[in-house]
């Protein structure tokens, strides 16, 4: 290999893992939501199998941003699978590693061969997704996505997660789960039923959309939880059966209903805005019955009502997900998903654990609110 190819080689290899630490701090950042920003770079010099490799690595003002695929030591060896391993988990496709690779030292390496490296092995995933839940989770986020799956063809099949919020106010991925077929709500009964018998406990309540059937399979698997439906989903439902001029006034009455400063005013407000606009729209007297179940946020103190009024958490983190997906297609078979799938969600864990929310010390005033009124229902 001349110099001068492989002085080219080098700077795509650098080029690209430049590119995927800037992505990192860019999903980090997205994450935080405003809590941190990007506090400029600092420069490391890794070893790899071309030689050392300058790096600019991107800082955040919360000193909390780490990369990783990229070791922390001052001074390392990139060898070949540390390559492979890094491209695996920001979403680059076997085939394509293996043509990166080729473009990178000259040699041909099979995509056989790039899995290998990046094997994760069922026992390892199982050992997780069985693994007991010994925290207690007094709230419960959850929603399925969509990926494309190659069985005999492709076709969209639902992953369905579940994540915790604890009484000590740290967010935990509590299982994924890819049953195949679309979302239905007798999946997430079985859901729920694994989740009990790995030791799932405490939970007060459970936030969702409002997928048919799903408030009866919350009630029969836990009878003691409230359940809360997505705000954001329900502007996003009516919007797409309203017209426009219509919408924008809305918006403004469920905006204020959002700002109410009890359950009660906010079940008055929300029943007067039902009787209003149906007259104009028949569908929203279907909302008369579900009054309860878009109220129970309204219990929590103001500064942390937003975090229980809708699905959020679970909508930013599929969008991640779908942009780490998106550079691949479709998986190949379920074996690969799978192990795409524990990497994003264990490596979501390691972010979540690292992090408390803001003002986590209103979080026990709240679920006693929901034990009490649990009491009185």
């Amino acid at each position: 290999m001349s110099d001068l190819i492989f002085t080219q080689f080098k700077e795509f290899f650098k080029k690209m893992l430049q590119e995927m630490l800037l992505e990192e701090r860019e999903r980090y950042l997205k994450e935080a939501r405003g809590q941190t920003r990007a506090n400029g770079y600092y420069k490391r010099t890794p070893k790899s199998f071309l030689g050392e490799i300058e790096l600019q690595i991107p800082r955040t003002r919360d000193s909390q941003f780490k990369v990783k695929w990229l070791p922390q030591r001052k001074r390392v060896m990139f060898f070949l699978e540390d390559i492979v391993e890094a491209m695996f988990i920001a979403g680059v496709s076997t085939r394509k590693t293996a043509g990166v690779i080729k473009n990178l030292i000259g040699a041909n390496i099979s995509a056989q061969y790039v899995s290998r490296i990046s094997e994760i092995s069922e026992e390892v995933i199982e050992k997780w997704k069985n693994s007991r839940l010994t925290k207690t989770y007094p709230v419960l986020y959850i929603d399925a996505t969509y990926i494309s799956l190659k069985r005999d063809s492709v076709a969209k099949e639902a992953v369905y997660a579940v994540l915790g919020l604890s009484e000590d106010g740290k967010r935990e991925i509590l299982g994924y789960f890819l049953p195949g077929g679309n979302e239905k709500a007798s999946l997430w009964q079985e859901i729920f039923r694994d989740l009990k018998e790995r030791g799932l406990k405490g939970v007060k309540l459970i936030i969702s959309d409002d997928l048919t059937g799903l408030s009866e399979a919350i009630k029969e698997e836990f009878p003691e939880t409230m359940h809360q439906l997505c705000w954001f989903h329900l502007k996003r439902n009516i919007k797409n059966r309203v017209r426009k001029h219509h919408f924008e006034k809305i918006k403004e009455e469920l905006d204020e209903i959002m700002k109410c400063e009890s359950r009660e005013e906010g079940k008055t407000k929300l029943l007067a805005f039902i009787e209003k606009w149906k007259k104009i729209y028949r569908f929203l007297k279907n909302i008369k019955a579900k009054v309860d179940n878009y109220t129970f946020f309204l219990l929590a103190p103001d500064e942390i009502r937003s975090y229980f009024r809708t699905t959020n958490w679970m909508e930013r983190c599929f969008k991640e997900l779908k942009d780490y997906i998106r550079i691949r297609g479709f998986f190949q078979n379920e074996q690969s998903a799978e192990k795409f799938l524990y990497i994003f969600f264990t490596d979501k864990n390691e972010k979540y654990q690292s992090r408390s929310l803001r003002y986590s010390s209103s979080f026990n005033r709240f679920f006693s609110s929901l034990s009490r009124e649990a009491s009185h229902a």
